[in-house]
């Protein structure tokens, strides 16, 4: 039976590296997939890897190594809807860097999709989901991921249909110079969508004075301020999502510059329909009442107002020329602005943890009619792909940072807070993480820190605490997180 305090990690022997062969099948017959899997000609890891996380969750595991072993079963039945997420952000490194560091794989989608229909017996429904960002090419991360030709053979192997969705309604195209050519609807969830309004318990809520500076880079910020606001915030939501049963979350462990570290919690992101429902930022300095960045700015503030003029025209002929100003401006702000930071992009935000606390409240929480109940609707487990991860300027321009793990967990704040300390930073420092323990309403945790269970056949992690400085790994901040949250003994990066 899954603890909800346990959070188990398993690592890949030898080096850290992922199949290639599509469609990522099993190198090797497993008791439980006999009947059903056949096996590829490469060495897959991945398979023997999260039979070692399950194994360590204690899933099914009085049948384990047996033809009878059901991990999934615990919280998965026939009849059930299941929703996989991934973490699909884009189609390119935008450093070009490793595509590996930015998307889950999609080995650790395929291996997870066996156990989901294995539990399934052919009854139920199956999605993977994701809202990449708004100039992502779906088709791209597709064939980039191979994620068509896992489901095409997922599907055909159990004879359960598996669903492939982009639960965006909208998308842009950019060229070499990030302008907007082309502005496109999107068909979305063919289920539906609802507005689901957390009101005054929102998180956002003490913040609704200050609603009028909700903004998200590159969005139309009108469009934030019907939804959010001193009466109302709501998220777009995918029905797919609100109809599921459970929610299997694969995200990908990368730094962020927003948020510190984004893993279990931030993934949540992806189930609104529109980014301009989802609030990242407070523009103008914190003394403004703003979290954009720390003081103020002329400059800083006139980047941002043209920034915004373009995303409410973007195809107006005098966006060349507001343009030229951003570009005049940043190069001077760079040089004469007391702090470095822009775009909410640093440890001072106070806006995001929010946004994202909010989302994964309403995973638990929300209906099937899109309303708030006071009990768990569905179940979660998260499984993190940390075989590569990312560090620096994550999560589009991260570089990479091999880890061989899988990391996971039935609660995503006890995950990313194990997470945090084993890359080396402190938990305590990076609001998403912190704050989430601290919800009482709609609570997603009940839980402390100090109650964590980690569970690793890694003799080195035999002694691992949360918090406490002796992690395997030393990620590099964000810029605008660096040297705020490594925890002490990780101050150096190696």
């Amino acid at each position: 039976m899954i603890s909800k305090k346990t959070v188990t990690i398993a690592f890949m022997g030898g080096s850290s590296s992922y199949p290639g062969e599509l469609p990522f099948r099993p190198h090797e017959v497993y008791p439980e997939l006999r009947e059903h899997v056949p096996t590829g000609n490469e060495r897959n890891a991945m398979y023997p890897l999260l039979r070692q996380l399950m194994q360590n969750l204690k899933m099914d595991i009085e049948h384990f190594s047996t033809p009878n072993w059901n991990p999934f079963g615990e919280i998965i039945r026939p009849g059930h809807k299941v929703l996989v997420k991934p973490n699909l952000v884009r189609h390119i490194n935008l450093a070009g860097g490793d595509y590996q560091t930015v998307v889950t794989h999609g080995s650790l989608v395929r291996s997870v999709l066996d156990y989901v229909a294995l539990a399934l017996q052919g009854n139920g429904e199956l999605t993977i989901g994701d809202a990449p960002v708004q100039s992502a090419d779906f088709s791209k991360i597709l064939e980039r991921t191979g994620l068509q030709e896992v489901c095409d053979d997922v599907t055909k192997t159990w004879q359960i249909p598996v669903k492939l969705v982009d639960f965006r309604l909208s998308s842009l195209e950019l060229d070499d110079n990030h302008r907007v050519i082309r502005s496109d609807a999107l068909k979305g969830d063919l289920a539906g969508y609802l507005a689901v309004n957390l009101g005054k318990r929102s998180l956002l809520a003490p913040l609704g004075e200050q609603s009028e500076k909700f903004r998200v880079t590159n969005y139309d910020c009108r469009e934030m301020k019907k939804h959010h606001n001193e009466t109302r915030h709501e998220y777009l939501i995918p029905r797919t999502v609100l109809n599921a049963d459970v929610v299997i979350n694969l995200p990908k462990l990368k730094t962020h510059r927003k948020v510190g570290l984004t893993a279990a919690l931030k993934n949540m992101v992806g189930i609104n329909g529109h980014k301009d429902w989802l609030p990242h930022h407070r523009c103008g300095c914190v003394e403004e009442g703003g979290d954009e960045y720390l003081y103020a700015s002329f400059l800083k503030r006139l980047q941002s107002r043209l920034g915004e003029r373009i995303d409410q025209i973007p195809n107006c002929r005098s966006n060349f020329f507001r343009r030229m100003g951003i570009y005049v401006a940043g190069r001077m702000a760079r040089l004469l602005a007391d702090d470095p930071f822009e775009e909410g992009s640093w440890y001072g935000n106070d806006t995001i943890w929010r946004t994202v606390l909010d989302l994964n409240r309403l995973v638990l929480y929300a209906d099937r009619r899109g309303k708030m109940s006071e009990t768990p609707q569905r179940k979660c487990l998260t499984i993190v792909d940390a075989i590569i991860a990312g560090d620096g300027e994550g999560p589009m321009s991260p570089d990479s940072k091999p880890c061989g793990a899988l990391v996971g967990g039935s609660n995503p704040v006890a995950v990313d807070a194990v997470l945090a300390t084993l890359v080396g930073f402190d938990y305590r420092k990076i609001p998403i993480i912190k704050k989430g323990f601290e919800v009482k309403v709609w609570p997603i945790v009940e839980f402390g820190p100090g109650d964590i269970i980690v569970c690793s056949k890694n003799a080195e992690l035999h002694s691992f605490k949360v918090g406490i400085s002796g992690n395997k790994f030393c990620f590099k901040p964000a810029s605008g997180w660096l040297h705020h949250i490594e925890l002490p003994r990780c101050s150096l990066v190696s």
